[in-house]
């Protein structure tokens, strides 16, 4: 099916876009994007954050009947993350965790930042995310760029898909995909108004190593690839919030490697797999259960 975003305007990169960022038929329902792509305004408030880590001493409450809200906001590359992450801290912490997923089909900063600010979404599901951030114990987060960029860059990344021949990504058309996140980080953070919460960004390995090696794409889409890791750290690092790089860990540090060759991709081709999702999973939990606290 045919959808009107920007992402999917390129008939030849639809197929490999849609797959990606989940148009495939999950196990559980999906949720459809707008039917027409909305207008995000770059949040000028978050340039310059302000919010530092509290040297306060906070735990989190840990033992015997307490029970921790995990919330995933993803697009479908995060579809098995909440389940596999939930038993991780269950085990790591002896707490009960219930997953508030968000891990839909799609789903772009813009469109995240967008429900955030003004309570609309696409999707009365999507519309639930205020409401289950301000009751989070945990919240992880990555979201496609695709309505943060200019054109050129989009076109860029839909080549990439497809396996045609983009030119370079220039790092600057980036910008307005960081502002968006940093918006999103800044309202998880007004929303827990205070609370002890984890925080933890991640990015997306890229499934397309092995096509870009055979059309002789590979330096021009990674560095294409790069931005997209690049601008989520950069809006993590800008809240103090903790990075997980999956494109590090699944494609190397070259990012080279065909992740499918070590079983980190799942049937489809696209998504990540059950091995990739536990990995994830133990890299988060590398990171201990310690709160990331704003300071007022």
């Amino acid at each position: 099916m045919k959808h009107p975003q920007l992402f999917l305007r390129m008939v030849g990169a639809g197929l490999f876009l849609s797959l990606m960022f989940g148009c495939a038929t999950p196990a559980t329902p999906t949720f459809l994007p707008p039917t027409v792509a909305p207008t995000i305004p770059i949040p000028t408030a978050t340039a310059q954050p302000t919010v530092k880590p509290s040297p306060t001493l906070v735990q989190m409450p840990k033992g015997p009947g307490v029970e921790w809200r995990l919330v995933i906001i993803s697009e479908s590359t995060g579809w098995g993350l909440g389940t596999a992450f939930a038993k991780q801290i269950e085990k790591d912490v002896g707490v009960k965790v219930v997953v508030d997923s968000f891990a839909i089909g799609n789903l772009s900063a813009g469109e995240v930042l967008q429900v955030l600010q003004t309570g609309k979404g696409f999707s009365p599901h999507l519309e639930e995310l205020p409401a289950a951030l301000k009751r989070a114990d945990v919240v992880v987060m990555f979201a496609s760029p695709m309505l943060s960029l200019d054109a050129a860059t989009t076109n860029n990344i839909e080549s990439c898909f497809s396996g045609l021949a983009p030119t370079r990504c220039d790092p600057k058309n980036f910008e307005g995909y960081t502002a968006h996140l940093k918006g999103i980080w800044a309202k998880v953070i007004e929303l827990r108004a205070g609370q002890p919460t984890i925080l933890r960004a991640i990015d997306v390995a890229s499934p397309f190593v092995k096509n870009w090696k055979r059309s002789q794409t590979f330096d021009a889409c990674t560095v294409c690839w790069q931005g997209i890791s690049d601008s989520v750290r950069q809006a993590a690092e800008a809240y103090h919030i903790p990075f997980v790089s999956r494109y590090d860990a699944f494609n190397g540090p070259k990012h080279d490697q065909d992740p499918a060759e070590n079983g980190y991709i799942g049937g489809d081709g696209i998504h990540p797999s059950n091995k990739a999702d536990q990995i994830t999973s133990e890299m988060l939990a590398r990171l201990g259960y310690e709160p990331t606290l704003p300071q007022k």
